[in-house]
C-alpha cells in the first residue's frame, strides 16, 4: 500500500506539472498570435497564420499528452515490476517466520528456519531460532524437573514412611507389653526418637528447600579466616562422631587467606558434604578429609572421603535437584536435596562446584579470595 501510494502521489504531482506547462504554453502561444495579429493587414494571412498557431498548439499539446502518458505507463509497469519483487523478497522470510511459529503453535520445536539472504532478514530468523532452542531447552528443564518432583513425592512418601512404620511399631510394642523390662522400654524408645530425629532432617531440608526457591534466605556475608574455620569445624565434628567409625581430618597446608561468606550457610554447605559421605561412601571405617588449596583467584576447598565413589555416567547430575543414585531407594537414604543445596550456596556466595572420583568422591569448591588491607 505504501508504495502504491508512492507511485500515485508521484503521477498526480507529474500531471499537475505537465498540466501547468500545457497552460503556460498555451498563453505564450495566444500572446504571439494577438502580436501577430496587430501587424497583419491582409485577411487571407491571418487567417493562415491562426490556423498555423492553432495547429502548432494543438501539436504541442497532443505529442505533451501523449509523452507523459508513455512515461506514466512506464513509471506504473517499473513499479509494478519492483513492487513484486520487493514483496517477494520481504514475503520469503516472513513465510518462513509464519511457518516456524506455526510448528512452534503444534508443538514442533526440532526444526530450525533455514533462511540465506539480507542481512536483517538473517538476524530476526537466527533470533527466532534462538527462542525455539530456548524454548525446546526450557520445556526438556521442566519436563525433567516436573518428573524429579514426581519422583520426590514419592521418594518423601516412603522416606516418611519408614520411620513412621518403626515409630508406630514402637509404641503398639510398648502398649501391648512387649517390652516388660525397663531396659527393653529404654531401647524401644531410643529406637523411636532416632526415627523422629530422620523425619526432622528430612523435613528441615524441604523447608530449607522451599526458603532458597522463594528468595526467603539472604546471605549475610562476612570476611572469615578460611583456615581456622576450617579447623573449628573439624575440631567440632570430631567431638560428635567420636562414637562412630568416622575420622573427620583438615588439610589446609598452612594456607591463610579471607574469604567473604555467610559462616552458616557455608556450615551447611559443609554439614550436608559430610552427611552425603556419611550415607553413600560404603565403607567402615570412614575418612573425611577437607583440605585447602590455594588457586589463581582464591581458594580450593576438597572434600574427599575413602568410600566407592559414584559412576562416571552419573557424576555430572549429582547436584541437581532431587536427583539420588540410588534411584530404587532400597539400598540408602536420601531426598537429592543435600547436594543441590550446597551448588546453590556456593554459587549464590560467587563460587563454583564440582565433584570427580578419586579414590572415593571428592567434591571441589572453589570461591574468590577476599583482599585485606588493599593487598
Amino acid at each position: 500500500m505504501s508504495n502504491a501510494l508512492m507511485v500515485l502521489v508521484t503521477l498526480v504531482i507529474f500531471l499537475l506539472i505537465n498540466a501547468a506547462a500545457i497552460k503556460m504554453y498555451s498563453e505564450s502561444v495566444e500572446q504571439d498570435l494577438e502580436d501577430t495579429i496587430g501587424t497583419v493587414a491582409d485577411e487571407d494571412d491571418l487567417a493562415d497564420i491562426i490556423e498555423g498557431f492553432t495547429v502548432r498548439r494543438n501539436e504541442f499539446i497532443l505529442l505533451f499528452l501523449l509523452d507523459g502518458t508513455a512515461c506514466i505507463a512506464v513509471l506504473f509497469l517499473v513499479s509494478l515490476i519492483f513492487t513484486r519483487k520487493l514483496a517477494g523478497h520481504i514475503m520469503e522470510p516472513l513465510t518462513a517466520l509464519s511457518d516456524g511459529a506455526d510448528r512452534i503453535r503444534n508443538h514442533n520445536l526440532t526444526q530450525d528456519i533455514a533462511y540465506s539472504g539480507d542481512m536483517e532478514f538473517e538476524n530476526v530468523c537466527h533470533s527466532f531460532n534462538e527462542m525455539r532452542e530456548a524454548i525446546l531447552i526450557g520445556q526438556e528443564k521442566n519436563r525433567k524437573y516436573e518428573k524429579a518432583r514426581t519422583d520426590m513425592v514419592a521418594g518423601i512418601s516412603h522416606d516418611l514412611r519408614t520411620p513412621l512404620t518403626a515409630i508406630r511399631g514402637t509404641i503398639k510394642a510398648l502398649l501391648d507389653g512387649v517390652a516388660s523390662t525397663s531396659e527393653q522400654q529404654k531401647k524401644f524408645l531410643e529406637t523411636a526418637y532416632r526415627r523422629t530425629g530422620d523425619m526432622d532432617v528430612l523435613l528441615n531440608q524441604l523447608f530449607y528447600l522451599s526458603k532458597l526457591e522463594t528468595g526467603n534466605i539472604p546471605l549475610t556475608l562476612n570476611t572469615i579466616e578460611l583456615s581456622a574455620f576450617i579447623g573449628n569445624y573439624v575440631k567440632g565434628k570430631r567431638e560428635l562422631l567420636e562414637n562412630e567409625e568416622t575420622e573427620v581430618t583438615a588439610d589446609t597446608q598452612g594456607i591463610t587467606g579471607y574469604v567473604s561468606v555467610d559462616v552458616k550457610q557455608l556450615q551447611r554447605i559443609f554439614d550436608n558434604l559430610l552427611e552425603n559421605s556419611r550415607k553413600y561412601a560404603g565403607v567402615t571405617p570412614l575418612r573425611i578429609k577437607i583440605s585447602l588449596q590455594r588457586t589463581e583467584n582464591g581458594f580450593s576447598i576438597c572434600f574427599s572421603d575413602n568410600g566407592v565413589g559414584v559412576a562416571e555416567e552419573k557424576l555430572p547430575y549429582i547436584f541437581d535437584e532431587f536427583y539420588r543414585i540410588d534411584e530404587s531407594r532400597n539400598q540408602k537414604e536420601g531426598n537429592g536435596l543435600g547436594l543441590y543445596i550446597v551448588k546453590y550456596l556456593i554459587e549464590a556466595m560467587g563460587g563454583s562446584v564440582r565433584a570427580e572420583n578419586a579414590d572415593g568422591l571428592l567434591i571441589s569448591m572453589e570461591i574468590r579470595e577476599e583482599k585485606q588491607n588493599g593487598r
